[in-house]
């Protein structure tokens, strides 16, 4: 996928070319700050993608760590859920 690395300057300069540009193209924006990557900008249809992408991976390992656990230690996947959601 191609990059396209902007200042935090040139942020502030040209965000609504740039909203557009983003929209039209896909291409996210890495936002740097002193030479360093401060952000990233990408379309919103692609951000909440990606969260759901982490919460099935982090699905999927709870599942295994469950299934590799010894039975008197195994945790119902309801109560892994609950128990993440009050530690976050």
């Amino acid at each position: 996928m191609p990059t396209r690395i902007i200042t935090v300057s040139e942020l502030k300069v040209k965000l609504g070319a740039l909203m557009t540009e983003l929209e039209t193209q896909g291409i996210p924006l890495y936002v740097t700050q002193y030479g360093k990557p401060k952000a990233v900008l990408t379309r919103y249809d692609e951000y909440e993608a990606l969260l759901k992408k982490v919460e099935d991976l982090e699905d999927i390992l709870a599942m295994k760590e469950s299934l590799s656990a010894p039975e008197e230690e195994a945790t119902a996947l309801q109560d892994y859920e609950r128990q993440r959601t009050t530690h976050v």
